[in-house]
């Protein structure tokens, strides 16, 4: 397996991760959710190293720089890290972090166009393929079905209806079959833009915000109108419609294309509740002869992308069918949700010998909190055994104190029994007591309304 590769030139700058461009304008999401997406891009710091300069939308929080770095053999004093702002005094602060550490090359999380003109301004080196726009054209669901056809790598399935009639009719086609449908929204993630319709009852929409139950033409009409919105001219927002398979395993295999090829850095299994909620790597699922299949396509796929001028990160995302077939969903030309888990395991293990267990969408006390009682109950990281529990985000800068953690542990077995005494400490934390404030929530959020959907 290969090596996951930050940067190939030492030190860099991470890009200020823009979410809201991977899903669409702010008014789109209420507040607590745009906040979690802000809290997400904290996991960036798992990617820096001494002499980094590090672009983040909020303020992250002192405790938890201090403790990803210290599990890293660093302090915060080894980096700059700044909190976006607009105006001509940022960007002068920005430069000056950049001259002050010698940075001469960038790491965008997202490598839009937006991020490249901030990247331009700095006098970095902008990758030429990004600054087009093609990033943005590989993480468009539409695309992914395109470049999926020409590469004859299986996909579900489905079409890109030309008008809300060509949708509603593929759905219907699908629903008379006894067959479910899965309308996706062409850029979102973590399942936040999708939605199923189903000929009967009782269906979990794993994957997907919801699930509605259509018997007649009126209802199909309905769903397909939701989806579609009032816009049904040439030239609108695209959707894709296609054949949903129940009870599928959600699996992802993550790449590395420079000039000298494909590499895969990584692989795992999403847990989905029902949109993700944090990943098993490697997954159970490795070593399968249906796994394989799903890397075999994966990488041929991560092959055409390369062939278009893609050079970075990519992951290939797919599932395993019941039946023991396997066809790819989407791609993603940026980082995304397992990138920091394989960052971690990389610099806190460093071999293919243990499976990282992450959860997500957590209520935490401070950090000095938890990770005094994490030591206390022997669940803390262990760098001898290369065992134990990792705090992975921590959102105390803005007073929210919920975040993610990760399980690192020889077997999935004992990982899924250390994160049950994680669970069984958050769940049974005092939040008066350890926080002198009332009003806190407590445990472990494993909520799946869909306004606390995760990225993927």
């Amino acid at each position: 397996m290969g090596t996951l590769v930050i940067s190939n030139l030492g030190r860099l700058i991470t890009g200020h991760p823009d979410d809201v461009g991977v899903l669409g304008p702010p008014a789109a999401f209420q507040p607590p959710y745009l906040r979690y997406l802000q809290a997400q891009s904290h996991r960036t710091v798992w990617f820096a190293r001494p002499g980094d300069v590090l672009l983040v939308p909020t303020p992250v929080d002192g405790a938890f720089l201090s403790h990803a770095t210290a599990l890293r053999g660093f302090t915060p004093d080894d980096l700059d890290v700044l909190v976006h702002e607009p105006g001509a005094g940022f960007a002068d602060r920005l430069r000056e972090a950049v001259r002050r550490r010698g940075v001469d090359r960038a790491w965008p999380y997202y490598y839009d166009r937006t991020a490249a003109a901030l990247i331009r301004g700095l006098g970095l080196p902008v990758a030429d393929f990004a600054a087009q726009g093609g990033a943005e054209l590989l993480n468009s669901k539409v695309m992914f079905r395109a470049l999926a056809a020409g590469a004859g790598v299986p996909v579900a399935e489905g079409r890109v209806p030309v008008s809300r009639a060509d949708a509603e009719d593929f759905v219907r086609t699908l629903l008379a079959d006894g067959r479910s449908a899965v309308v996706k929204q062409d850029f979102h993630v973590g399942g936040l833009g999708n939605e199923i319709a189903s000929p009967a009852a009782g269906l979990l929409p794993i994957g997907a915000n919801r699930v509605e139950t259509c018997t007649d033409e009126e209802a199909v009409a309905r769903f397909v109108a939701r989806q579609w919105g009032a816009d049904d001219t040439p030239g609108r927002p695209p959707i894709v419609v296609e054949h949903y398979v129940p009870d599928c395993r959600s699996v992802y295999a993550g790449y590395r294309i420079d000039e000298s090829g494909v590499s895969l850095y990584g692989h795992g299994e999403m847990r989905m509740t029902p949109v993700i909620n944090g990943l098993i790597t490697p997954g159970p699922s490795a070593g399968t002869a249906e796994f394989a299949r799903f890397l075999r396509h994966a990488e041929r796929l991560a092959g055409a992308v390369r062939a278009l001028g893609h050079r970075g990160q990519l992951s290939v995302d797919g599932v395993l069918t019941p039946d023991g077939d396997t066809f790819l969903t989407e791609i993603n030309a940026r980082s995304g949700g397992a990138t920091h888990d394989h960052c971690i395991l990389r610099t806190l293990v460093g071999r293919d010998d243990r499976v990282l267990l992450d959860r997500r969408r957590c209520d935490f006390p401070p950090l000095g909190t938890l990770l005094s009682e994490l030591h206390a109950q022997g669940l803390a990281f262990d760098p001898v055994s290369r065992t134990g529990v990792v705090v992975t985000v921590h959102d105390g800068g803005t007073g929210s104190e919920t975040g993610e953690f990760a399980v690192i542990a020889e077997d999935l077995a004992a990982a899924e029994q250390a994160e049950k005494e994680v669970e069984a400490l958050l769940h049974g934390w005092d939040g008066d007591a350890a926080a002198g404030s009332a009003g806190r929530g407590k445990g472990t959020g494993t909520d799946t309304d869909t306004a606390t959907g995760d990225t993927a």
